[in-house]
């Protein structure tokens, strides 16, 4: 794994994984990218899963905490556009 405690790598290992498992479920749902529906809404959440668990090994598990504050961070305000463009 990673050696370096960086919060900086936590956001950009954040962003990375966000858009590999969006990309990977948007594939077979078939949703359009980005999309502002409703229905759509599954689709982010599910994608930041990954993160959020990710940063709870991190930050208890690895010993790695300002990694997985970056991470925890990414996750945070992903769910808060999420939930602002979707929701509004």
């Amino acid at each position: 794994m990673l050696k370096k405690d960086n919060f900086f790598i936590g956001l950009i290992a954040a962003i990375v994984i966000f858009f590999v498992i969006y990309s990977f479920v948007n594939l077979f749902t078939g949703f359009p990218y980005f999309s502002q529906n409703r229905d759509s809404l599954w689709v982010y959440m599910i994608s930041i899963i990954p993160n959020v668990l990710l940063s709870r090994f991190m930050l208890v598990s690895w010993n790695m905490e300002k990694t997985g504050r970056g991470m925890m961070f990414i996750s945070l305000i992903g769910i808060l556009l999420t939930m602002y463009i979707v929701l509004k």
